[in-house]
């Protein structure tokens, strides 16, 4: 095995660390990463006192009592079940494990699509190792040394075994066991094994022995060639792998842990030094980490699933650390991570479902553990603000039974909550602003999550972010109805040339030629910026029924779409279990011939159009041009329609229309979006079959999705897509009789709805503008300056309300408002 230094050989063992000098290194006895000697009489009258520390440890001790009876039986052929390939090995020696490797038409990749087979080795590595730590933990409490030798022999046989094994050169990925995926072995097997000798060392200090299967008798430690492990291990973190993502994130508690392992001072604390302000080419610090915390409330800038999971690692990393070292008051100088932790919990349709963006998963679960970590830092460094948030959140989610502790790490951390339950409450309004997200919620009096109301608009480019444009999400009914696809399997040529690119999304394509450009994965577009909303974040909005945001997204990517883009999307309650939204999406390039294409995804059984002069011919080949093109490595088959099946076509129609999305094989009632389409010339409709929507509710997950595609040839900017949404059960009528658009000189400028609601008429005139123009009608007595107004009219014709979402001045026959310096505005009549 080469030499790994790792570049320490000429280091000064002095590291200026923020406002003065640390030393890491004390003179501690082991165990001391996870827990001390010293604190062995709190865990033991924990798991005396507390119920829940007493489970934990008790269904521990039953599983593993298992495993050790087996060792104690034959340790012989216990440890030959660790996969060895004595093929290669060397006579009275230990053989090299075999490697965990994937290959594809010849091709090593990473092992994110191994098979079983393929994952098998690492499946029983990972299998054993967790044996030999929960050993470990039963060992520190009770101090029966037979828990010591059995994790001792299991560990012994890996550092003998893994040492016969060349660590990969490849330090964009590679690894030692895993050739191909180092990235992945430091997070499944790394970071195991220093907290393993951690635990067993007043053990093997003493001269306890471990189990040497080839010579079949019992051996001291090697105490060195560990260590050589562990820098190993640390030193793929430090040395190989990327910087710039969650990467740095994941791979940290093997750096950490790896590094608390050491058993020279000097060493412990230069590598610590490593993940706590020394970044490499490979793998940046918790300082550079920390950048992405700048405000509170900021978070880790990725997708849903990865921002939570990286800041609770970040966030328990800094409570080992800080156990370790107390006078580095972690969380006093990044108190910033900590409340980054709830924030998912705001990102949430009534439904519970996860408002989805890139490669996040639509259902996720708040890191409760993370809570409890934040809270016994916060604790340690005396943040009060901190404690008075958590505390609260896991009291309430332990009586609702939503977060049970379940490991050691919290029998020897967490103690008894003493807080009141408190639960989040969810604003009308929120942004995910590195993910250009702009959401509205309206939650229904009824407190029926089927009687709520939420959207979203957002787009921008990000690790595992995806090239969507200027995408929306709708939901009604207790679903999320209008949906992007999700992602399955990553590398599948479904995620590659669908799911993650422009038409897998409720979006608009430009000249058949929207895509990513740049960046991670080549998948870089611009940021969704916002141009207005009310009710503004945190504010509690002028009207209760009312909100809407407008935003801008430059399509830029490649050199065939160059276009402006502009959207208007606005939330409409017109009675605690009826509302709908209303969509503008404005696009124009500057290439000659343009045509712009507007993307609606539904789940559903079918999109059917109430028309009798709007006739559907089969077009299989309408978006089949690039279905064949070059996919190898960062290039893809843009847009990503060629997936879409059942391919059918109007001719041009300029009517407006009338369609439905039919939802009638949920549980429970059968559910409908009902769409309403003001005609434009130079409108051609294509309705499809785009593939499965990933965690859709069953069975739409395993179902075709219904898609409806707008083709307008030419700008649509002066006239653009307007499609009015309305969600409706079964059990009831949708409430929308008529939709007709409001122009002036031929220009669009809003639309007049007609509505039912429970046996009131509603006229409502809707007007959308871009900002600081003007509308003036003598004939509906309107004049307004300004983005967004309604004005709500009873079926005699009264002034009902008024609500200005962004303008100046608005006059509706006798009636005159200038708003304030908000530009916001509602009153009822």
């Amino acid at each position: 095995m080469r030499d790994l230094t790792l570049k320490l050989k000429n280091s000064v063992f002095l590291f200026v660390l923020w406002s003065g000098i640390h030393m890491f290194g004390q003179v501690q006895e082991r165990p001391f990463i996870l827990v001390t000697s010293n604190e062995r009489n709190q865990v033991l009258d924990k798991i005396k006192n507390q119920d829940w520390a007493k489970e934990i440890y008790t269904n521990l001790k039953i599983k593993t009592d298992i495993e050790v009876k087996l060792f104690f039986e034959n340790p012989e052929a216990y440890l030959k079940q660790l996969p060895f390939n004595w093929k290669e090995g060397e006579k009275g020696e230990f053989p090299p494990f075999y490697k965990t490797d994937h290959v594809e038409n010849g091709v090593h990749k990473n092992l994110d699509n191994a098979t079983d087979e393929e994952w098998k080795p690492a499946a029983l590595l990972i299998n054993y190792l967790q044996v030999a730590l929960d050993c470990g933990m039963l060992y520190y409490v009770t101090e029966d040394e037979k828990y010591a030798h059995a994790a001792s022999s299991i560990l012994y046989s890996f550092i003998k075994s893994v040492q016969k094994s060349q660590l990969s050169d490849w330090h964009s990925r590679g690894g030692w066991l895993f050739p191909y995926d180092g990235f992945r072995e430091v997070r499944v097997i790394g970071y195991k094994l220093p907290l393993i000798y951690d635990f067993i060392h007043p053990y093997i200090k003493k001269g306890g022995k471990s189990f040497d299967l080839i010579k079949n008798k019992n051996l001291d430690f090697p105490f060195n060639e560990a260590q050589k492990v562990f820098r190993t291990y640390a030193d793929i973190t430090i040395n190989y792998g990327q910087t710039g993502s969650n990467h740095s994130v994941l791979e940290a508690p093997s750096l950490v842990y790896n590094a608390l392992a050491m058993d020279d001072e000097k060493e412990r604390e230069k590598l610590l030094s490593y993940f706590l302000t020394e970044n490499t080419e490979n793998q940046d610090a918790l300082n550079v980490m920390a950048k992405n915390y700048k405000e509170k409330g900021d978070i880790w800038p990725e997708t849903s699933q990865y921002l939570n999971h990286s800041t609770a690692i970040l966030v328990k990393l800094m409570l080992v650390i800080n156990r370790y070292h107390p006078d580095l008051k972690l969380a006093s100088k990044y108190p910033n991570i900590l409340f980054a932790l709830p924030r998912l919990d705001y990102f949430v349709y009534p439904n519970n479902e996860i408002v989805r963006w890139g490669d996040g998963h639509r259902k996720g679960t708040a890191p409760y553990d993370a809570f409890d970590d934040a809270l016994a830092l916060a604790k340690m460094d005396g943040l009060d603000e901190v404690v008075d948030k958590f505390a609260p959140l896991l009291a309430t989610a332990m009586q609702k039974g939503k977060y049970k502790r379940h490991d050691m790490e919290s029998v020897f951390w967490h103690h008894e909550i003493e807080a009141t339950p408190a639960s989040i409450q969810l604003p009308r309004t929120d942004r995910v602003y590195h993910a250009g997200i702009v959401m509205q919620r309206n939650l229904s009096e009824t407190q029926k999550p089927e009687d709520g109301l939420m959207c979203f608009v957002g787009g921008a480019y990000m690790i595992h972010g995806h090239a969507e444009g200027m995408n929306i999400e709708l939901y009604g009914e207790g679903q999320v109805l209008g949906v992007d696809n999700g992602r399955g399997r990553y590398a599948q040529d479904i995620h590659e040339n669908y799911s993650r690119i422009f038409a897998a999304h409720n979006t608009v394509i430009v000249n058949g030629s929207s895509q990513g450009e740049g960046g991670w994965s080549n998948l870089g577009i611009n940021t969704v910026k916002l141009i207005s909303m009310e009710p503004k974040v945190g504010a509690e909005g002028v009207s209760p029924y009312h909100s809407f945001s407008q935003t801008s997204f430059k399509d830029t990517g490649g050199n065939k779409a160059e276009a402006t883009q502009e959207r208007t999307l606005a939330l409409i309650r017109t009675s605690p279990t009826t509302g709908y939204y209303v969509d503008v999406f404005r696009s124009k390039s500057k290439l000659p011939n343009e045509y712009h294409d507007y993307l609606y995804h539904n789940i559903g059984d079918d999109l059917v159009f109430d028309s009798k002069t709007l006739k559907f011919n089969a077009t299989p080949n309408k978006y089949m041009s690039n279905a064949n093109s070059i996919w190898k490595g960062r290039t893809y088959r843009n847009p990503g329609w060629h997936f879409f099946k059942d391919v059918k076509t109007s001719n041009p129609f300029d009517d407006n229309i009338k369609a439905t999305f039919n939802i009638t094989k949920l549980k429970n009632d059968a559910i409908y979006m009902q769409l309403h389409i003001p005609g434009f010339k130079n409108r051609e409709y294509t309705k499809v079959n785009a593939p499965a929507t990933f965690e859709a509710p069953k069975p739409y997950d395993a179902l075709p999705t219904p898609t409806l595609v707008i083709r307008n040839n030419g700008s649509a900017w002066e006239n653009p897509f307007v499609v009015v949404y309305e969600p409706f059960n079964e059990n009831e009528k949708p409430t929308i009789t008529s939709v007709d658009k409001i122009e002036n000189n031929g220009i669009y400028k809003g639309l007049k709805i007609e509505s039912s609601v429970q046996s009131n008429h509603l006229v409502q005139y809707i007007i959308t503008q871009s900002k600081d123009e003007v509308f003036n009608n003598d004939e509906l007595g309107i004049y307004f300056k300004g983005t967004f107004a309604i004005i709500t009219l009873n079926e005699k014709k009264e002034l009902q309300n008024i609500y200005i979402g962004e303008g100046e001045k608005l006059i509706f026959k006798n009636e005159v408002i200038t708003t304030n310096t908000d530009k916001s505005f509602f009153k009822v009549y």
